[in-house]
């Protein structure tokens, strides 16, 4: 019988150590042949167990590299009975998973998940032929699924520490001989929890408290501050090849983790016999819980209590997989009658492909559970929905009875192109962070296309011109939409920022836009920026008003520069002459602060963080940035905010209830310059 071991990794961890004693045990007490295929080498900082398995299988282990479909050709040349996967498909590339599946397969899968988190009925995309739990927990939290499983425990086995063993151990590893060595084995990591372990150092300045494993860069944000302020008699090891002595020279074992499921460091702590303290955590429930004592154990006088039966052995490790191999091959391999596919191109979108004549039921359930659509549908038939912002939709697709597809979005690793349908530019620049956000929040690939790229600093968005065509898994439009299947909040009755958003579907904050820019010299000296143009009538604000508000800064020693490209000549007053975006940009870097009008330009001046007095009454108070906003609330105000209303972007004089009187406009021209001056921030 021919095994493959599929390893998504073989850094630091629980999965590679429980990969490598199954391939030892195998070896050492059946005649099932082994092979083993790593998916992503981590480098040198991860070698302990990689190199163990290396020395151990020769030319059957192989590392892939950047083409992660060559697994596919390595299996069909060693042709195996059964791919056992460590954790799960899922976790793999969706093209491989997708091939490993594949109908006319000949081989057999085994998923062993390492998660006490692992759902199988909520999060499974690709469902294998049969289960290998690596604990009681998967079983009995699972053990009602539909899925065939057999539970295979990591092996305990008594390793006798005599004294005199013991002595040689901390000579060998430089323990003292006179305190007691409390040890901590595991990545550093806020799971692991050494956090607990420093505190309690600082408790027992008697002991000598030692942590050994990996300070992973991946995990910086947690060690580093650590590192800094550790007690005397607390020291990192760092990753080690030689667990074993240092089990056997340690007194004490910790281990305050949070969150485990089987975590071979303990079970190895057991086997050398040495009393324990620990988070009691609920996966440990039947299995390791009659091993702890709490982390509140008086550590002075804390003691071993437990025996440890000899029953669960490397050899009955070995012969329960092989039992369940031999098992697994006498059953049909499970194939589907069709193949599903799934994208979120505007709006989310299913086909079955197949020569299936059942009736095919479909479900899109929402973040809350609640079942959005659900249609029946033939083979070689499709569903697309209506509603087009991020929504993290579970896709349930049943054959009859059976559940053959259960998908929840995600969109990491995809590629995800959104599209700013806006030439504005303080619309752009007020949705673009948030672009960012979506991109980090997914660690997905994005595209991004607007009127403005050049200006915009994210090197980690990919920019294309309007119009251009991107293949990509799902899109999204930020825009103006008026329209409820495109956005969740009609978009004039909350910030302008929070259409962005809500459509891409993150927590509001508001956000500051990253610009790319030269900032050249000061030409002018002390000055201030001005804007006193806009795209439309109600944004407007009067000439005479300006004129006030600009005497009042040459009175004061400021040069005045209006930005705007409109020629709007005042006294006392420069004209930009070159407007270019590049040349506006350094002229507002050097000035103290920037009056303006809601546009463009004044959030050109937010994003290089310039204080901004904005006059605008139209919206409310909070529509736009935290700038300054001078305001008569006596007046007609907020128009723009009354769900009611359609702004129309066609009407340069667009007042919905004054246009043609009197009081057209009062919401800007009863902001008076004497207003504004109050509110400067001279």
């Amino acid at each position: 019988m021919k095994i493959v071991l599929l390893e998504s990794h073989l850094s630091t961890g629980g999965a590679p150590a429980f990969a490598l004693k199954r391939i030892q045990s195998l070896l050492t007490h059946t005649d099932v042949e082994v092979y083993c295929i790593e998916l992503n080498f981590h480098g040198a900082d991860f070698v302990v167990q990689r190199n163990q398995i290396i020395k151990i299988l020769g030319d059957r282990f192989y590392e892939v590299g950047l083409n992660k479909m060559r697994v596919m050709d390595i299996i069909n040349e060693i042709k195996p009975d059964v791919v056992h996967i460590e954790d799960v498909a899922e976790r793999l590339p969706k093209e491989l998973a997708t091939a490993l599946y594949r109908n006319d397969r000949q081989f057999y899968i085994v998923e062993t998940p390492h998660d006490n988190i692992f759902n199988p009925d909520a999060e499974k995309i690709y469902h294998p032929d049969l289960y290998a739990f690596c604990t009681p927990f998967h079983e009995n939290v699972y053990g009602d699924m539909d899925s065939l499983y057999f539970t295979i425990q990591y092996p305990i086995e008594e390793k006798k520490v005599t004294k005199e063993m013991k002595i040689k151990a901390k000579k060998e590893v430089g323990f003292a001989l006179d305190r007691k060595t409390v040890l901590q084995v595991g990545l550093w990591t806020p799971q692991k929890n050494q956090k607990e372990t420093i505190a309690i150092a600082r408790k027992y300045p008697n002991m000598d408290f030692v942590v050994a494993g990996n300070l992973a860069s991946n995990f910086q944000f947690y060690w580093e501050e650590l590192i800094k302020d550790l007690p005397s008699n607390f020291k990192a090891l760092g990753e080690r090849s030689d667990i074993d002595t240092l089990l056997q020279a340690a007194d004490i074992f910790i281990f305050p983790s949070t969150n485990e499921c089987s975590p071979l460091s303990l079970r190895h702590a057991i086997e050398v016999g040495l009393p324990i303290v620990a988070n009691n955590l609920p996966a440990y429930a039947g299995t390791l819980d009659k091993y702890l004592k709490p982390l509140d154990t008086n550590l002075n006088t804390i003691t071993r209590d437990y025996k440890i039966p000899n029953s669960n052995n490397s050899r009955n490790f070995a012969l329960e997989h092989k039992k369940m191999y031999e098992f697994l091959i006498k059953i049909p391999i499970k194939k589907q009658s069709v193949s599903i596919s799934q994208h979120f191109v505007n709006q989310p979108f299913l086909e079955i492909k197949g020569n299936s004549e059942s009736d095919f039921l479909v479900q899109f359930l929402d973040e809350k559970g609640s079942i959005y659509y659900q249609n029946t549908i033939k083979a070689n038939h499709w569903v697309r929905l209506n509603r087009q912002w991020y929504t993290k939709w579970r896709t349930k697709v049943f054959e009859g009875k059976d559940l053959i597809y259960n998908s929840i979005m995600d969109l990491e690793g995809k590629k995800v192109f959104i599209a700013i349908d806006s030439k504005s530019l303080g619309d752009t620049l007020a949705w673009i962070p948030y672009v960012e956000e979506f991109r980090n929040k997914h660690n997905c690939t994005v595209v991004c296309s607007t009127f403005w790229n050049k200006i915009l600093d994210y090197s980690e968005i990919e920019f294309v011109e309007p119009g251009t065509m991107v293949n990509c898994y799902a899109m999204y439009t930020l825009g103006w939409h008026w329209n409820e299947d495109k956005e969740p909040t009609l978009c004039n009755t909350i910030p302008l920022q929070q259409s962005a958003s809500n459509i891409l579907g993150l927590d509001y904050v508001e956000l500051k836009p990253r610009l790319k820019y030269d900032k050249g010299e000061n030409k002018y000296g002390k000055y201030v920026t001005i804007a006193t143009n806009s795209t439309a009538g109600l944004k407007f604000w009067p000439k005479s008003h300006w004129a006030k508000v600009i005497n009042h800064f040459h009175e004061r020693g400021y040069k005045v520069i209006n930005t705007s490209k409109e020629r709007n000549p005042f006294e006392n007053c420069y004209q930009l002459e070159d407007t270019s975006i590049e040349n506006t940009m350094s002229v507002i870097h050097y000035s103290e602060y920037m009056v303006g009008l809601s546009s463009g330009l004044s959030w050109l001046a937010f994003g290089l963080g310039k204080k901004v007095v904005m006059i605008s009454a139209f919206t409310e108070a909070d529509h736009e940035f935290d700038c300054i906003r001078p305001r008569n609330n006596n007046v007609c105000t907020n128009c723009w905010n009354d769900p009611k209303i359609k702004f129309d972007a066609g009407d340069f004089n667009f007042c919905p209830h004054h246009k043609g009187t009197e009081r057209m406009f009062e919401c800007q021209t009863s902001i008076t310059p004497e207003m504004v001056i109050q509110q400067l921030p001279l």
